[in-house]
């Protein structure tokens, strides 16, 4: 009779370890999809009369997440991301930990050197918005007729 309770409950067990397993790759497998689907920094960039501006994408960044780099004439936005998340199950007395870091870079590469003093930037609303002062002067040309 002991035999049938073991055979009877073997399968109950192996269901429940069976939903933990599962439920411990879905877990793991959306923290790795979120990794995976990190997109390059969408940039656009334009002109106007005293400004040469970079816009970047940054939707869901914080101010804190993201670098700014000038050397020669580039900038590189650095975004870096990290999230831990816990999940316990008391009466299961199970916890699964999942830890996600992403690093995201992009270099533009511009005409002309770039002074720090001439850069200004600020992000709202997901949008970081560089702007560089043009200084640059126009050269008079002249004509000699021979």
């Amino acid at each position: 009779m002991s035999k049938d309770k073991k055979d009877f409950n073997k399968p109950i067990q192996e269901q429940a370890f069976g939903d933990i397993l599962n439920s411990m790759d879905s877990f793991f497998n959306q923290a790795i999809n979120h990794f995976q689907t990190s997109r390059p920094i969408a940039v656009h960039q334009y002109e106007t009369a005293d400004n040469f501006i970079i816009e970047a994408e940054l939707p869901g960044i914080k101010k804190e997440q993201v670098q700014l780099d000038i050397f020669q004439n580039n900038i590189k936005i650095s975004i870096h991301d990290e999230e831990a998340r816990e999940r316990r199950d008391k009466t299961n007395n199970i916890s699964q930990q999942a830890f996600r870091y992403q690093r995201s870079d992009r270099i533009i590469s511009l005409p002309f050197a770039i002074n720090e003093t001439d850069l200004k930037a600020n992000l709202s609303q997901g949008l970081l918005t560089i702007k560089i002062q043009k200084k640059r002067k126009r050269i008079q040309i002249d004509s000699k007729e021979v």
